[in-house]
């Protein structure tokens, strides 16, 4: 629980004065109150002439559910959350945080008022203001910063969760570009298929599991993450796909699968690799998908380790060219010489060496051959702590009797500093076995519906060319350490300590900054190191009937007004045009917030999409299905793919420079097993997802705090090590910094290693946060990725003793 009563932080008692009135109003009825969910839970007294009404909205997007929720109000207070149920049995779904916000949204870690900062920043200081003088000060401070240091000082990051549209146009400011946050896998992934922006989504949904005849689940605790899926997997198991989880701590899903094996963290690439051995060798490999559908038989130029091509590629260009304008070859078994890899009439070999223009080349399959010698399934058990034997038997029951899904995730596996090596060796397994592209073949993270079933392709409210967000010079991540001009910071969202590693090294940058604004419905971390704070609704919250859409689990749904804006929070979407206001050019927004919804539809290039208003959404019960769910979504199922070449392009001769135009392993950063910093801190520190919390959010409900107090878990063989018993204290360090929590001891958890949830924040430990031993190095590699480099928050080294 946390330390104090505020449920969010140690604020002083003057910023919640202003909303005392409201909280002695409320008291009876347990605004933030009750003690137990015993007492919670009890069924509502029954009173007089009580209004009482359904209303409809959805829930998160950051965790990819957007359950849509049909919520019982009565006499204008949110009494009852269920799932909408307009879509059918199959889509009616909700978890455990969305039932939470009945008390949740109440809590007492709402920010009440607009507050402005008066003692030094983290130290929680602020009093209440007007969100007249708020605005005033924000606007102001802003445009005085940016006539002194350039339009693009100011940076604004937005969470998954924010509503927001207009905040970084209006400003005219940069967005930090990628986030270095679950693109560890993607970035090794997804240029070999197209798909996924970087970010690994699916090649095909969960509910397609139920064709396959396996699942090998890496580094996936689907059933923490994704809980409102939880029955996809289950419905798997039952229709006969055996269920495979490698993790290295015996996870909730481990625990319902049909074989677990535990694996040494940070060696995902080298099962991955150890497989890929066996199917080469083993002939398990399907040559005509592989010689159709997959750069592997494309030509090489033996000397610079590039792919042949018609002609040289203009650097400076915007884009590739695709293999249409500018071919790849293969080696033409009829006619003995080079052909363009699209000539219908070539019959492509798909190993040797040949003389091509004078130079010697050779298939990008043939290196990968003589790559592939260095792992061997010997090599691969040394690696993993998997015997050679199952590595062998998991490679073939993955060739050989498809088809199967190969589920990666964003857990510790894809936080690692050598996650995109695994990702390339992932699409390298589909690529070979052809498990891609036909019901039960997939790969991917599969987390969330709204991200892996269809999805819809809305379109934006246009605005003119001056308000544009400006081009983002350096990365938000790397701004603590790379000469940058950002002088004012908008989050909106936790920004400054969920999206970054090293938390001390994150504090020092932002205590040189000018100026800091968090918006948010709840008193984050990265609040108290705010000049500004001011209070958005939640989700069930608005000041109008119609508040958003968005594309849920292979449907629209909409946010319409539950209940009125609690306390003096106010949307997003009224914050945003106030401030155009106060710029001058609010002429160029949307005068509602029905406007915007209605201006997505209508701007959609989808025909389905652009024909529907939002009366037709709220007629078929705030909910509207997409085109096609009848079928399970299976991406290529035309053996096309959105890559250069049209197909698997799994030959990276971008990264040749490194060494790893075929997945060529490398030990993670700092967690391996032989780095001498473990004579000093032996323990890997792994922080995952949780059914608990969504990252950092969450933390302030109430509901769920009593069934999970914040503790990092240790295996009682490292518990006894160090004397420690459950419920000690204890101090959890390294070089980077240090907090305190409680200790718990699991035998689910491995040896040599520690496990705790994600962005457990000061206020729900003893001392400190998570965030201050989190590694946040940027390896070299990542700067030639598809979304930059991953910041390696699992890749941590630790110790533990006894505070």
């Amino acid at each position: 629980m946390p330390k104090n009563d505020t449920g969010g932080s140690s604020i002083t008692r003057r910023v919640f004065m202003k909303g005392a009135a409201f909280a002695a109003g409320t008291a009876a009825v347990g605004l933030g109150g009750a003690a137990g969910y015993d007492t919670w839970l009890k069924p509502a007294q029954a009173h007089a002439q009580s209004d009482e009404h359904l209303a409809y909205t959805y829930h998160q997007l950051h965790c990819g559910g957007a359950c849509p929720m049909a919520c019982k109000v009565r006499d204008g207070r949110l009494v009852q959350v269920q799932p909408n149920e307009a879509g059918g049995d199959r889509y009616a779904t909700i978890c455990l945080k969305g039932l939470s916000e009945v008390q949740h949204i109440y809590g007492k870690g709402r920010i009440q008022t607009p507050l402005k900062r008066v003692g030094e920043r983290g130290s929680s200081d602020f009093v209440a203001i007007s969100w007249d003088e708020a605005l005033d000060l924000m606007v102001d401070t802003i445009t005085d910063l940016q006539k002194q240091h350039g339009k693009d000082c100011v940076l604004v990051k937005q969470s998954t969760e924010s509503l927001a549209q207009f905040m970084a146009p209006l400003f005219g400011a940069q967005t930090g570009g990628n986030g270095g946050i679950d693109n560890g896998t993607g970035n090794g992934l997804d240029p070999a298929i197209g798909h996924g922006g970087g970010y690994a989504y699916a090649t095909g949904e969960a509910r397609d599991w139920t064709n396959a005849n396996m699942v090998l689940m890496v580094g996936s605790n689907f059933l923490e993450s994704t809980l409102p899926q939880v029955r996809l997997f289950f419905e798997a198991k039952e229709a006969g796909a055996k269920m495979v989880t490698v993790d290295p701590h015996f996870s909730t899903t481990a625990g319902k699968s049909d074989q677990w094996i535990p694996i040494v963290p940070g060696t995902d690439a080298a099962l991955f690799l150890g497989m890929v051995t066996a199917i080469i060798d083993n002939k398990w490999y399907d040559e005509d998908f592989v010689l159709q559908h997959t750069a592997l038989p494309y030509l090489v130029d033996a000397k610079t380790k590039k792919l042949v091509r018609d002609h040289a590629e203009d650097p400076n260009a915007e884009e590739p060219e695709t293999g249409e304008k500018n071919p790849f070859f293969v080696w033409d078994q009829s006619s003995s010489q080079k052909r363009a890899y699209t000539d219908a009439a070539a019959k492509p070999t798909l190993k040797g060496t040949f003389t091509v223009d004078g130079a010697s080349c050779t298939t990008a399959f043939s290196l990968l051959e003589t790559a592939q010698k260095h792992y061997t399934l010997e090599w691969a058990s040394e690696k993993t702590g998997i015997p050679a034997d199952t590595i062998k038997t998991l490679a073939q029951e993955y060739a050989c009797n498809g088809p199967a899904s190969l589920a990666v995730g964003w857990g510790g596996s894809d936080k690692m500093a050598n996650a995109d090596i695994g990702g390339h060796a992932a699409a390298l397994l589909a690529a070979l076995t052809g498990n891609i592209g036909k019901p039960g073949a997939h790969v991917g993270v599969f987390v969330g519906g709204a991200w892996n079933g269809y999805s819809a392709s809305l379109g934006a409210w246009e605005l003119p060319e001056q308000l544009a967000a400006a081009t983002s010079k350096v990365a938000s991540y790397d701004l603590k350490y790379q000469d940058n001009n950002v002088r004012a910071f908008i989050c909106l969202g936790d920004a400054i300590n969920q999206k970054y590693g090293n938390q001390n090294k994150t504090i020092e940058w932002v205590k040189k900054l000018d100026f800091i604004v968090t918006i948010d419905a709840y008193f984050t971390e990265g609040a108290k190191w705010s000049d500004l704070v001011l209070p958005t609704t939640s989700r069930f919250e608005n000041d109008e009937e119609i508040g958003g859409i968005a594309s849920g689990y292979n449907h629209l749904v909409l946010q319409a007004k539950v209940i009125d804006p609690l306390f003096e929070a106010k949307t997003e979407f009224w914050i945003e045009r106030e401030i155009a206001k106060r710029l001058g050019v609010d002429q160029h927004l949307p005068k509602t917030a029905r406007e915007l919804v209605e201006a997505k539809l209508a701007n959609s290039e989808d025909p389905y999409l652009a024909a529907l208003t939002v009366d037709d959404i709220v007629k078929n019960g705030y909910l509207y299905p997409l085109e096609g769910i009848e079928k399970p979504r299976t991406a290529y199922e035309d053996g096309a793919f959105l890559t250069t070449s049209g197909r698997m392009d799994v030959y990276y001769d971008n990264l040749v420079e490194f060494g790893q135009e075929l997945p060529a392993y490398e030990d993670c950063n700092e967690a391996y097993a032989d780095n001498p910093l473990r004579a000093q801190y032996p323990l890997q520190l792994a922080n995952v997802r949780t059914r608990f919390r969504i990252h950092n959010q969450f933390w302030d409900a109430r509901w769920t705090q009593q069934f999970y107090e914040p503790y990092v878990e240790l295996n009682p063989t490292d518990m006894q090590a160090r004397g420690l018993a459950a419920g000690d204290t204890v101090e959890v360090l390294n070089d980077r910094g240090s907090f305190k929590c409680k200790v718990k001891g699991n035998e689910a958890v491995r040896p040599d290693s520690a496990r705790m949830y994600e962005a457990a924040t000061s206020d729900y430990l003893v001392e400190g946060n998570l965030q201050n031993v989190t590694n946040d190095t940027m390896i070299e590699r990542g700067y030639a990725l598809m979304t930059g480099p991953v910041i390696p928050f699992s890749d941590t080294l630790v110790e533990i003793k006894k505070a």
